[in-house]
């Protein structure tokens, strides 16, 4: 199935788009054919479309038959994922991103990859699999809406019920959750629902900054957010962080010595390790590093800006 030749059913219902869209005559190298039809999906005919997303959740449940991914990646995948099989491969890799032997090429045809996990729960193996009664639970309704049309999943809708649920989920579930908001942490990109309600917003407030702070520059600069939509979602995300405190790399590292030393039992999720480094500062003012205590304090003033905000628009306030 690597061999777009082996599917005359794709090749026919693109038929038009390869041409139009992709400039293709569907005869040039097939991983190009199917990465531009992949790039394009938005873009793509009814027909074309669904037969290329029956082939995105073929390749996200076996990476062995993804093309760009084995071709790309073969020295990350002889290196640290040789034992990894099916949709545990990808990730493997995700986990390895960062490792000195993962090449430019795989780096970017991972960020593809996860683009696309990312965007549609069905990608994403591993949450479809630890999320699927949450799904059936919470996310009825978004369901509903997928199915008869008025929703695209391609955007993240599914994935952000399940943000919106955090405080109710499985715990297996959460796991899973934690990794998708961790990585967006990293890359907000990957977070479409974000990108698309802010990406005025960040063009205003956040010009320049490196992906990797970006999420971070919305959080600090609430206050100067003017769209009622983006406020929403950076409100979303200060809970996150509130919620798990890795999923603030700033006060994370400046509190690193402190959670270790006094919260080194205390599980992660639910704002316990937040809890934890107040009640210890509660008791003792001295309790915590200067660099914790300061950052601490910030990140109160950013709480309670985020709580005035979401009065504001009604929004929901977890915690």
């Amino acid at each position: 199935m690597s061999d777009l030749d082996l599917d005359p059913q794709l090749l026919t219902a693109c038929a038009v788009d390869l041409k139009e869209t992709c400039r293709l005559d569907g005869f040039e190298d097939k991983i190009q054919v199917m990465e531009c039809l992949r790039k394009n999906e938005l873009k793509l005919t009814p027909g074309c479309k669904d037969k290329v997303f029956v082939r995105e959740v073929q390749q996200a449940e076996d990476p062995d038959i993804d093309p760009l991914l084995q071709k790309s990646c073969s020295v990350a995948i002889s290196k640290y994922c040789s034992d990894s099989q099916g949709d545990e491969l990808m990730a493997c890799l995700e986990n390895n991103l960062h490792k000195s032997g993962v090449t430019h090429d795989c780096k970017t045809t991972l960020r593809l990859r996860m683009l696309g996990e990312h965007s549609n729960y069905l990608l994403n193996i591993g949450l479809r699999k630890s999320c699927k009664e949450d799904i059936k639970m919470f996310c009825k309704s978004t369901l509903d809406g997928i199915k008869s049309g008025s929703i695209q999943d391609g955007r993240g809708a599914v994935i952000s019920c399940l943000k919106n649920n955090l405080a109710k989920i499985s715990v297996e579930c959460e796991d899973s959750m934690t990794t998708i908001l961790e990585q967006e942490v990293v890359d907000y990109k990957l977070d479409p629902v974000l990108g698309r309600f802010c990406a005025q917003d960040i063009g205003i407030t956040c010009p320049d900054t490196p992906d990797d702070q970006v999420e971070a520059c919305l959080r600090d600069h609430i206050m100067s957010i003017k769209s009622e939509d983006c406020t929403k979602q950076v409100v979303r995300l200060i809970t996150e962080a509130h919620g798990d405190v890795h999923l603030d790399p700033l006060l994370m590292r400046a509190c690193q010595k402190d959670i270790g030393y006094l919260c080194g039992r205390v599980l992660p999720g639910q704002g316990q390790i937040i809890e934890c480094l107040q009640s210890n500062q509660a008791r003792d003012k001295n309790a915590l590093t200067p660099t914790c205590t300061s950052m601490l304090k910030s990140r109160v003033e950013m709480w309670s800006n985020a709580y005035e905000r979401a009065k504001q628009y009604d929004s929901a306030w977890r915690w």
